[in-house]
Protein backbone atom coordinates (compact mmCIF):
# COMPACT_ATOMS: atom_id res chain seq x y z
CA UNK A 1 0.00 0.00 0.00
CA UNK A 2 1.22 2.99 -1.20
CA UNK A 3 1.63 6.89 1.36
CA UNK A 4 -1.65 7.75 0.57
CA UNK A 5 -3.42 4.79 1.49
CA UNK A 6 -1.62 4.54 4.65
CA UNK A 7 -2.70 7.98 5.80
CA UNK A 8 -6.30 7.40 4.42
CA UNK A 9 -6.41 3.77 6.62
CA UNK A 10 -4.74 5.48 9.53
CA UNK A 11 -6.52 8.59 9.86
CA UNK A 12 -9.46 6.56 9.18
CA UNK A 13 -8.93 4.24 11.98
CA UNK A 14 -7.64 7.22 14.43
CA UNK A 15 -10.98 9.35 13.88
CA UNK A 16 -13.37 6.10 14.71
CA UNK A 17 -11.39 5.25 17.92
CA UNK A 18 -11.66 9.15 19.20
CA UNK A 19 -15.10 9.13 18.44
CA UNK A 20 -15.82 5.78 19.96
CA UNK A 21 -13.89 6.70 23.11
CA UNK A 22 -15.98 9.79 23.35
CA UNK A 23 -19.04 8.81 22.56
CA UNK A 24 -18.66 6.05 25.20
CA UNK A 25 -18.02 8.67 28.00
CA UNK A 26 -20.70 11.06 27.06
CA UNK A 27 -23.07 7.76 26.84
CA UNK A 28 -22.03 5.44 29.34
CA UNK A 29 -20.06 6.89 31.19
CA UNK A 30 -16.91 4.90 31.11
CA UNK A 31 -14.76 3.51 28.21
CA UNK A 32 -14.55 -0.08 27.18
CA UNK A 33 -11.04 -0.07 25.45
CA UNK A 34 -11.63 -4.03 24.21
CA UNK A 35 -14.40 -2.03 22.19
CA UNK A 36 -12.76 0.79 21.30
CA UNK A 37 -9.30 -1.42 19.82
CA UNK A 38 -12.48 -3.96 17.71
CA UNK A 39 -14.00 -0.73 16.40
CA UNK A 40 -10.78 0.55 15.37
CA UNK A 41 -10.16 -2.98 14.10
CA UNK A 42 -12.65 -2.95 11.90
CA UNK A 43 -12.46 0.41 10.77
CA UNK A 44 -9.25 -0.65 9.27
CA UNK A 45 -9.50 -3.44 7.81
CA UNK A 46 -12.65 -1.99 6.08
CA UNK A 47 -11.11 1.41 4.82
CA UNK A 48 -7.66 -1.12 4.08
CA UNK A 49 -9.97 -2.95 1.38
CA UNK A 50 -11.60 -0.38 0.72
CA UNK A 51 -8.81 1.50 -0.44
CA UNK A 52 -7.45 -1.75 -2.55
CA UNK A 53 -10.37 -1.99 -4.20
CA UNK A 54 -10.51 1.79 -5.87
CA UNK A 55 -6.95 1.91 -6.69
CA UNK A 56 -7.00 -1.48 -8.06
CA UNK A 57 -10.66 -0.69 -10.37
CA UNK A 58 -8.83 2.54 -11.34
CA UNK A 59 -5.80 0.74 -12.94
CA UNK A 60 -7.43 -1.84 -14.94
CA UNK A 61 -9.75 1.04 -16.13
CA UNK A 62 -6.52 2.75 -16.97
CA UNK A 63 -4.85 -0.17 -18.60
CA UNK A 64 -8.10 -1.36 -20.54
CA UNK A 65 -8.72 2.37 -21.99
CA UNK A 66 -7.46 2.82 -25.16
CA UNK A 67 -5.85 6.37 -25.87
CA UNK A 68 -4.63 6.68 -22.13
CA UNK A 69 -1.36 8.38 -23.57
CA UNK A 70 -1.24 12.19 -22.97
CA UNK A 71 -3.00 13.77 -25.50
CA UNK A 72 -5.15 10.70 -25.94
CA UNK A 73 -7.77 10.53 -28.74
CA UNK A 74 -8.55 13.74 -30.82
CA UNK A 75 -12.25 12.38 -31.23
CA UNK A 76 -12.64 12.16 -27.30
CA UNK A 77 -12.22 16.22 -26.58
CA UNK A 78 -14.91 17.17 -29.04
CA UNK A 79 -17.30 14.61 -27.44
CA UNK A 80 -16.60 11.98 -30.47
CA UNK A 81 -17.90 13.69 -33.32
CA UNK A 82 -16.19 13.48 -36.12
CA UNK A 83 -13.83 16.08 -37.73
CA UNK A 84 -16.29 17.09 -40.37
CA UNK A 85 -19.39 17.00 -38.25
CA UNK A 86 -19.52 20.88 -37.87
CA UNK A 87 -23.41 20.81 -36.02
CA UNK A 88 -23.73 22.88 -32.85
CA UNK A 89 -25.13 20.62 -29.80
Amino acid sequence: MDRRGLAETGGSALVAGALAAVGLRLFVGRVDWLLVVGVVAGVTIATAANYRARTGHAERVAAEAPGTERGGDPSARDGGRDAGDQRSR
